[in-house]
């Protein structure tokens, strides 16, 4: 599952890319900034610095444990992650703040 946007300007404000990195991890569930930065087509350095003042504002939380399964992480393939990167998720406080956000949109 890929996310498409209608342009690469609408990417590159920092307020954006946030907003795009937790639409991405609504749909992907758990993500790390690697492939949060691959799927959305922005750079790793921003993926990462993105998340790292979502995480501060408490919308986004670091996911731990030794593995994840496949049913968390809706876009891996195999059906079991190593835990060699740095995964992150919702909180609930993302959630509603994407919800609301939709919600002042339309």
């Amino acid at each position: 599952m890929f996310l498409f946007f209608n342009s690469k300007s609408e990417m590159r404000d920092d307020k954006n890319i946030k907003l795009l990195i937790l639409r991405h991890l609504k749909a992907a569930n758990v993500d790390y900034a690697f492939s949060i930065a691959k799927n959305l087509g922005i750079k790793t350095e921003d993926a990462v610095k993105g998340l790292e003042e979502l995480e501060d504002e408490g919308l986004v939380v670091k996911v731990f444990g030794r593995g994840l399964k496949r049913t968390k992480a809706k876009m891996k393939r195999s059906p079991e992650v190593r835990k060699h990167h740095t995964y992150y998720t919702l909180t609930k406080k993302g959630k509603e703040y994407l919800k609301e956000n939709e919600r002042n949109k339309s």
